[in-house]
């Protein structure tokens, strides 16, 4: 402060000094120690619920789905069943974000739960706590040692605790710390934090009390601790701590500071702005009615017969205030007074005394201070301008990803250790908010030139490979089980016809399968494929490609249909015109390919892709040229 009070005095002139600028009254509150900045940032944010949703927005919009990694698809689908569905993993990754930006601090662990039972020293009868807690059988005591009278030897005396660990990943817990509850022991060498928990006073008076809750979930250490009046001291790795980064030059002993208080003159001027608008609208809004008799003006006499020279104006007020209250009952009562009175509505200006302008000002650059562009909070960011704004925007919150990415690698590996599961790797996906309509259409055409996998070219317009190669195998087992219902149906109806007729089942369709009269149906009836008739393999093609021409050119039922009965008169000729069939549909597409390329890019890229389509692996089932 004494460098900038010698630069003012050397600016000043005739000897006079100009106030520090710096010195507002935003600094006379400013926070001085880190226990302080914590609740300071806290109470900001919610007092001020535009900060609040800002930052809410800023987390919810890199928090997209958690990718495995390094292990088998069984392990995979293990892990992400259980993010998603047991642990919530999107909501705990949220907090832990706001945590981040409003304190500039998070600290983190994964816990398993235990059980905790009793045992008698003598005789070895063994419970859970709760239930020699609720039975008076037991007369249990608590004086930071369990005693219980034992209904089996009558031992009377100290029992031991057994705490089993759960072995159910449902138990697993994310244990978010509560700052104002932590201590860090920092190395100014090394920058080496070891972390403290400060327990709660309440929560030392229930285990002092011994509250069956809490003593059935505390640890025996923390049971010491509070016996002791001591604190814990956490082991290495237990805890993670995600910290803002504040210059070299700050000692903040191992904090992090949090952009909420590197914004605290605006956040406060912000305030101050709030604070007399509220005045505004509680004086200013609704106006101040009066009623006065009105003076008579322009008679000879006006003077004397001026009702406030010539009445006690007590009276009045009463006979006013009487009329108002008989208006609020019967607003349609008629009232009378013997002389004219005046109505003034004294205020309700608060439009125009409202600092309006002035408080949007002041939001706007406290958002932008915070690192969250005002378009992206108003969600008014055109089309032509939000790719590139939303890349900068990431840019600027890369730290944010990087943190969270840390958090659930280091959240996998411990739920690994605890439960015995292969180790794996995970972090949130990409942000894909910013990418344009180009750039999903790229990736699909390299997918399908192979240069980048399915799974990445589907994952370009919102879908899932994997998923989406069940639903299609799903709906192919549909559509085979609705026909073959279908084709049941027919042979059934066909059946009590014929037998209703007094021909036997079967006889007199002449189709393959009880009369069907498809392309199917006709080549089985007019020609049957004998076992003992001689048939040479050209006359077997031939027959087979005319069947196959039929058979395409027939709806999707009874294509189906016809291929059923088919396969159930000659398993040999429906092999045959399957093969022809698909053989037909692949030079189809083939074509289809070439002219689609050839209308778009030429020639050239016609021919290219030709060897592309006209490979021997089998085409992309998801996407055709039709």
């Amino acid at each position: 402060m004494s460098l900038m009070l010698n630069r003012s005095h050397s600016g000043s002139r005739g000897g006079e000094q100009f106030p520090d600028p710096f010195m507002d009254m935003a600094s006379l509150y400013m926070p001085e120690t880190i226990p302080d900045a914590l609740k300071w940032c806290e109470f900001i944010l919610m007092a001020q619920g535009i900060y609040w949703q800002a930052l809410s927005r800023v987390a919810a919009y890199f928090i997209t789905d958690v990718e495995i990694g390094g292990a088998a698809r069984e392990t995979k689908d293990k892990y992400k069943e259980f993010l998603e569905d047991q642990l919530g993993i999107k909501a705990i990754v949220q907090a832990v974000a706001m945590d981040y930006m409003v304190y500039g601090n998070s600290f983190t662990s994964v816990l398993m739960p235990f059980r905790r039972y009793l045992s008698c020293p003598q005789c070895g009868l063994e419970q859970p706590l709760r239930k020699i807690y609720n039975n008076s059988e037991f007369k249990f005591r608590w004086d930071f040692e369990f005693r219980a009278n034992c209904p089996k030897c009558h031992y009377d005396g100290k029992w031991t605790h057994i705490d089993r660990r759960s072995g159910a990943a449902d138990d697993i817990k994310v244990k978010r710390w509560n700052p104002h509850e932590m201590d860090l022991l920092w190395d100014p060498l090394t920058d080496s934090v070891d972390y403290i928990w400060k327990l709660s006073d309440d929560y030392r008076q229930l285990l002092r009390k011994g509250d069956v809750f809490h003593l059935e979930k505390a640890s025996w250490e923390v049971v010491q601790a509070v016996k002791h009046n001591q604190v814990i001291m956490f082991d290495k790795d237990v805890v993670y701590h995600m910290k803002e980064e504040a210059l070299a030059g700050i000692r903040n002993r191992g904090w992090g500071i949090s952009r909420v208080l590197t914004n605290f003159r605006q956040a406060w001027y912000v305030q101050v702005l709030h604070r007399y608008n509220e005045a505004i609208a509680l004086d200013y809004v609704i106006p101040f009615r009066v009623i006065t008799p009105a003076p008579r003006t322009g008679t000879p006499y006006a003077e004397a017969s001026d009702p406030i020279a010539s009445m006690n104006l007590g009276n009045f007020t009463r006979y006013v205030t009487s009329m108002l209250r008989k208006r609020r009952r019967d607003p349609a009562a008629w009232n009378v007074l013997p002389f004219p009175v005046e109505y003034k509505a004294l205020g309700g200006d608060a439009t125009q005394l409202a600092p309006s302008e002035l408080l949007e000002l002041g939001i706007d650059t406290l958002l932008t201070s915070v690192g969250v562009p005002v378009e992206f909070y108003k969600g008014t960011l055109s089309l032509q301008s939000a790719p590139a704004a939303l890349r900068l925007f990431e840019a600027n919150w890369s730290h944010l990803c990087h943190n969270l990415n840390r958090f659930l690698a280091k959240l996998v590996k411990q739920v690994g250790i605890l439960m015995s599961w292969e180790p794996v790797t995970a972090k949130l996906m990409r942000v894909t908010h910013a990418d344009d309509l180009n750039r999903q259409m790229a990736k699909l055409q390299l997918m399908l030139n192979k240069q980048v996998s399915q799974t990445t070219g589907l994952r370009a317009v919102g879908s899932n490979f994997q998923e989406e190669q069940r639903q299609m195998l799903e709906d192919e087992r549909f559509v085979a089980e609705e026909t073959q219902k279908m084709q049941e149906e027919m042979e059934s109806s066909q059946t009590m016809g014929q037998l209703a007729q007094g021909s036997p089942p079967g006889g007199g369709g002449g189709g393959a399968a009880g009369g069907g009269g498809g392309a199917a149906g006709q080549f089985a009836a007019g020609q049957p494929m004998q076992p003992n008739t001689p048939i040479t393999p050209e006359d077997m093609q031939s027959k087979a490609q005319t069947l196959a021409q039929q058979l395409l050119a027939l709806p999707e039922s009874a294509k189906d249909s016809e291929l059923i009965a088919l396969k159930r008169s000659d398993p040999t000729m429906h092999a045959l015109v399957k093969s022809l069939m698909e053989d037909m549909r692949r030079q189809a597409r083939m074509a289809g390919g070439e002219a689609v390329m050839q209308q778009q890019f030429g020639k050239q890229a016609a021919a290219g892709s030709n060897s592309i389509l006209g490979s021997t692996e089998p085409p992309l089932r998801f996407i055709s040229f039709d």
